[in-house]
């Protein structure tokens, strides 16, 4: 794909991976259900968890993507933000769902290995050292909470409580993606170039996420009051 911006523009383009991305691994996990588990059902029990999880990836990558699509000026005070809330989104969000499906430990193992990875990353493309920072220390303190809040309203509404708590995850990625754009993009026109991130590749990284995390529900050990 060309690197110039095109009729729709770089945002509406983020809009429509999200999109295609969502599509495409709820029809892969659809198609695993039919090809392997209709027997066992666990993908039918876990099903609203497959939901989440996809929504997750798919706006994390989206917001990711939108950020690696600009080679621009970051002030410190916004790669600050920048990773921190990357961070603590990636690790709140699928430190979530793993929790409750899998329990505390594995969840905090995996939002912490995956919020601190992506806080990490953003934090070196925004070449501030305070971006790197909060975004390791977002990372930890999303990874295990996320699973906490799974954890501690298990048996308490958590099937009510985590529709909002994705949506409001959702809109704070959503509000992220803005305010780099407003802060980076609109106000450093002069030195903002655009990147060419390619599409394919993206997805299929994300295809490979979800076919990890997916496999992490199934097959990884759950806590014991998550049994049966």
């Amino acid at each position: 794909m060309d690197a110039k911006l095109t009729n729709f523009g770089i945002e509406k383009k983020a809009i429509f991976i999200v999109i295609l991305i969502f599509i495409i691994i709820s029809l892969i996990e659809v198609g695993a259900h039919f090809l392997f588990f209709v027997n066992s059902g666990i993908m039918t029990k876990y099903w609203i968890w497959f939901l989440y999880l996809n929504i997750s990836i798919s706006i994390i990558t989206g917001s990711i993507w939108h950020f690696f699509s600009y080679k621009t000026k970051i002030n410190c005070m916004t790669g600050m933000m920048i990773g921190m809330t990357l961070g603590m989104q990636v690790g709140m969000m699928i430190g979530a769902v793993i929790g409750a499906t899998n329990g505390f430990f594995i969840g905090a193992m995996v939002g912490v290995i995956f919020g601190v990875g992506i806080g990490l990353i953003i934090g070196v493309k925004s070449k501030t050292t305070m971006g790197i920072l909060q975004g390791m220390m977002s990372g930890i303190m999303g990874g295990t909470m996320g699973p906490m809040i799974s954890v501690m309203m298990f048996f308490d509404h958590l099937k009510i409580f985590m529709p909002i708590y994705i949506v409001i995850n959702v809109a704070i990625l959503v509000v992220m993606s803005y305010m780099f754009y407003e802060e980076s993009i609109i106000n450093n026109k002069d030195e903002c170039k655009k990147v060419n991130v390619d599409v394919t590749s993206t997805i299929l990284i994300s295809v490979i996420i979800t076919i990890i995390l997916v496999g992490i529900i199934l097959f990884l050990p759950r806590s014991v009051f998550l049994l049966g």
